[in-house]
C-alpha cells in the first residue's frame, strides 16, 4: 500500500475542520440583525431562528399563483374584490407578488383566495436569508 503524502493529509484535515460549525458561532448568527445583502423592508418582521417552525415573511405582501389560462380581467377582478395591488409579476404569466391594501392579514387573504377557482395557490412573501 502506498503512503499518503503529507500535503494531501493537510488538505483533507483543513477541509474537514472548515466544514464544521461551532455552536457558539451559529447562535451568534441567529441572534444578529439582518446583514447587508439580505432582503427585507420596513414592514419586515424580526427574523426568527431557522430551527423553529415559525417562518418570517413580509407583512402585507402575498404571492398568488393563478391557473394557466386565467385572463387579466379575472385577475383584476380578484384584486379589486380583495383590495390587492400587483407589485410585480414574479414569473410570467401566472405568479404575482401583491400588496394587501386594506390592512387584512396575509392569512385571511390566503383563506379568501382559496374560494376563487382561478387561483392555484397563495403563499406569504417569505423572507429567505443565506448564511
Amino acid at each position: 500500500m502506498k503512503p499518503i503524502p503529507i500535503f494531501q493529509c493537510m488538505i483533507l484535515s483543513f477541509l474537514t475542520l472548515s466544514c464544521t460549525n461551532p455552536t457558539v458561532t451559529s447562535e451568534k448568527k441567529l441572534k444578529s440583525k439582518p446583514q447587508s445583502g439580505e432582503i427585507y423592508t420596513e414592514e419586515h418582521r424580526e427574523l426568527t431562528p431557522s430551527h423553529t417552525e415559525k417562518k418570517s415573511y413580509v407583512r402585507g405582501q402575498i404571492l398568488v399563483k393563478f391557473k394557466d389560462g386565467t385572463d387579466e380581467q379575472a385577475i383584476e377582478s380578484i384584486q379589486k374584490e380583495l383590495s390587492l395591488k400587483t407589485i410585480r409579476v414574479v414569473h410570467a404569466p401566472n405568479l404575482y407578488l401583491m400588496k394587501i391594501l386594506n390592512g387584512s392579514s396575509v392569512e385571511s387573504v390566503m383563506k379568501r383566495l382559496q374560494d376563487f377557482p382561478e387561483v392555484a395557490f397563495s403563499d406569504p412573501n417569505y423572507v429567505v436569508t443565506v448564511h
